[in-house]
């Protein structure tokens, strides 16, 4: 299978790097160190455009801990997925851990502060991608092509390719910043360089507006498809479609209509559901056709301790290698799943069967869980790696059975935006509009898949949001979802649902509700006058 190349180059305030697998350019001579220099050269930009999409899946120069490119901070823990798995899994009911550095036990018991380590990381993370794609911008306009001399047409219409794409990854890390810290420092190309520069402060609905533009501006300049780990035009009407299920959070106006007319798009589109639920998290899953958007990862070329090396490793250990082949030499024996996730399947699904152990012979293929040797309830924190079932979703091995390229770090690579989800967009919009048999077809579609007898099927007495948001728990576990759906469904921090652990309690408590947004980091509320910190912290 074809996979990245890491191209080495020091650029001005970056260097860039390709996470893109047919993102295969040259690599470009170290010694280069100006602007001017970097963007003279046409056979540049699509270099530098790779560093915009290497800093979601790659956390330095080298890999795995050589040369990082977020200071004060451990490499290993740097890497975006990483980061937002701690963010969006770890502080719900799919996932327990036994690190407890850098906040991680704050992270998992729902008791976090504007100090958390974990949170200040994210926070960093998203403005260095903001920061990337800003500079990209304002080196790529009309003016400075012609400055350049670059006036043939047709890179002049690859370059307005490549604004469109960087522009996309913005808005993707400002809905992040949006869905997770709420009111944030808005900084974009407009604003001119200068060391004394204070962003201002921008609400959490004028940043939800700014994202909608963003999108709807950019869907047209986007091409209908890619180079894979490339976003596309359904690429942005996924983005919007997930922006509109969520505005009622973040404006208190609904937009139920809107998120399925863009679910509907991106259904409507080239992308196909894959044949196994399972062929979306293995080391060939570059030939998934539902895969829509992806953070490429291979393991030579990008060696990294985050990433899905992360996923991965973090998630193996004891004796799961004597049963099962995971493509790896050893796992660091952490994550573990949470009693209430395991729940959420038929009890007839929930063990582990060494005959099976694709889950291809279960009831629902979800249910891909390691319970030899382990205890299901989780009795005290931090534990032991067998409190707690095991999870076997994310593997690296191709679904023949090869090991990827190195036992060490993987290969596979991670779907950030998976048609199924549009599916699940489209039922719960549509069951909220009162459409009920448009809800009840589409979530079938993606219970009939994942039930490897292809009866997975409900009734309309068997459907409520409740079943939703449980279906959407089965289908995207660990997918960096869950937080942004409990808090949608109003059951992060509330009594309503209660979880192992939440509120470090070991049945689970109500939260403050102040920690359905995070806190900004209070070095950067200290240093920025501009800034207000969120409500509680």
């Amino acid at each position: 299978m074809k996979r990245l190349y890491i191209i080495p180059f020091i650029f001005l305030l970056f260097t860039a790097g390709s996470c893109i697998n047919d993102l295969d350019t040259a690599p470009i001579n170290p010694n280069i160190v100006t602007t001017e220099q970097v963007y003279s050269n046409p056979d540049n930009y699509k270099g530098v455009l790779a560093k915009c999409y290497a800093a979601l899946c790659l956390s330095g120069q080298q890999g795995p801990t050589g040369d990082p490119d977020l200071g004060n901070f451990d490499e290993g823990y740097s890497s975006f997925i990483r980061l937002a798995f701690y963010v969006q899994v770890l502080s719900t009911d799919e996932a327990i851990m036994g690190s407890q550095t850098n906040g991680l036990r704050q992270m998992a018991t729902n008791t976090w502060d504007s100090n958390t380590a974990i949170l200040n990381g994210y926070y960093a993370r998203l403005y260095q991608i903001i920061g990337y794609t800003n500079e990209f911008l304002r080196q790529t306009t009309d003016a400075k092509l012609q400055e350049r001399g670059h006036t043939d047409p047709g890179f002049k219409q690859q370059v307005a390719n490549f604004r469109a794409e960087a522009r996309f990854l913005r808005a993707y890390s400002y809905w992040v910043l949006l869905d997770t810290f709420g009111k944030v420092p808005f900084v974009t190309d407009s604003d001119k360089l200068d060391p004394q520069f204070l962003p201002r402060q921008i609400s959490r609905s004028d940043l939800y507006a700014y994202v909608e533009t963003e999108l709807k501006d950019i869907e047209t300049a986007l091409p209908e498809t890619n180079e894979y780990g490339r976003v596309d035009k359904t690429a942005a009407n996924f983005l919007l479609s997930r922006l509109y299920l969520n505005a009622q959070i973040y404006t208190n106006a609904p937009q139920w209509d809107k998120a399925a007319e863009y679910a509907e798009k991106v259904i409507g589109s080239h992308y196909s559901l894959a044949p196994k639920y399972l062929y979306n998290f293995l080391a060939d899953n570059n030939t998934s056709p539902e895969v829509i958007w992806s953070l490429n990862m291979d393991g030579i070329k990008a060696k990294t301790y985050g990433g899905t090396t992360f996923f991965v490793l973090a998630q193996t250990g004891g004796t799961m290698l004597t049963y099962l082949n995971m493509g790896i030499s050893g796992g660091w024996g952490n994550i573990r799943v949470r009693p209430d996730f395991v729940n959420k399947f038929q009890t007839t699904d929930q063990g582990f069967t060494t005959t099976d152990p694709n889950a291809f012979a279960k009831g629902d293929s979800r249910a891909l869980f390691f319970n030899i040797g382990h205890k299901k309830d989780i009795a005290a924190l931090p534990g032991t790696f067998q409190d707690g079932y095991a999870f076997t979703k994310w593997r690296n091995v191709t679904k023949n059975g090869v090991a990827g390229s190195d036992a060490a770090y993987v290969d596979t690579d991670f779907p950030m935006f998976r048609l199924a989800e549009a599916y699940l967009n489209a039922s719960e919009a549509y069951l909220r509009l009162g459409k009920s048999s448009e809800a009840l077809n589409y979530i079938n579609v993606i219970r009939n898949r994942a039930y490897n007898n292809g009866n997975g099927a409900i009734t309309l007495s068997d459907l409520s949001l409740n079943f939703i948001l449980d279906e959407r728990s089965r289908e995207l576990s660990w997918e960096l979802l869950r937080r942004t759906d409990l808090i949608r469904f109003n059951r992060f921090t509330t009594g309503d649902y209660l979880w192992s652990w939440k509120g470090n309690v070991q049945a689970g408590k109500a939260v403050d509700s102040k920690f359905n947004i995070y806190p900004l980091p209070s070095a950067d509320i200290t240093a920025n006058p501009n800034l207000s910190q969120n409500a509680g912290y």
